[in-house]
């Protein structure tokens, strides 16, 4: 009887994981229909509690984890189709790009100039201004790349600091130089610097051993994957 009741339960929060998600890339998609940061962070955190509650049953009623780390793989995919759409192709965040019949030499300098490479420029101009949209950036860009600090050393090995860190830069930059080429964003180090920030406050935090013990109950991490994310 409970294992019965723990099927239903969980095919119930699988299902109702799916008619969020569905809802989400409606939004998405839809035209003349955009979602503010909040709305996106609502739907986002509704369909990843359920599809985790009910990953967490079926592991239970299976008595293994694969669920959860399927579950885990992908909750990441959608963060990362989701940092794609926010970082080339959001038009609230004038993700545009440049139209042909616009391509000249005074807009190309313009666009230029909106680009920085001296590092921190940007950052203290956020911090001078105090705006709504300085805080916005300054905090957006964190939190950004913070979910990288928990899904790189737990779903791809990258438990070393450097090869976390080389593998954060390598794909900020992608997404940066991407960006840049395709006039859907100006490229800015600061960028870099407060992406890379984000994540590794969060991979910090991940090495903590108490809060790598929780995380390890939290997503049914075995023990000998906790052992092999404590080593450097």
């Amino acid at each position: 009887m409970k294992k019965t009741l723990m099927i239903i339960s969980s095919t119930i929060f699988y299902l109702t994981g799916i008619i969020i998600l569905g809802f989400y890339l409606y939004l998405e998609v839809a035209p003349k229909v955009s979602m503010d940061e909040l709305d996106r962070i609502i739907l986002l955190f509704l369909l990843a509690l359920f599809f985790y509650l009910g990953s967490l049953l079926l592991s239970k009623i299976l008595k293994t984890n694969r669920p959860m780390k399927i579950y885990l793989y992908f909750i990441f995919i959608l963060y990362l189709l989701t940092l794609i759409k926010l970082t080339l192709f959001d038009t609230n965040y004038g993700r545009v790009g440049l139209n042909p019949f616009d391509w000249n030499k005074e807009n190309i300098q313009v666009y230029l100039r909106n680009n920085n490479l001296i590092p921190f420029k940007t950052i203290i101009e956020y911090i001078v201004r105090q705006d709504r949209i300085a805080v916005i950036n300054l905090f957006g860009n964190i939190i950004a790349f913070a979910p990288m600090g928990l899904f790189l050393p737990i779903l791809f090995d990258h438990k070393k600091l450097k090869s976390f860190i080389l593998t954060n830069i390598i794909i900020i930059l992608s997404i940066e130089i991407i960006q840049f080429l395709s006039f859907r964003g100006s490229f800015d180090i600061d960028d870099l610097i407060l992406n890379l920030l984000g994540a590794l406050i969060v991979y910090g935090l991940y090495k903590i051993k108490r809060i790598n013990k929780l995380i390890d109950k939290v997503f049914l991490i075995k023990k000998e994957e906790h052992s092999n994310a404590l080593q450097n």
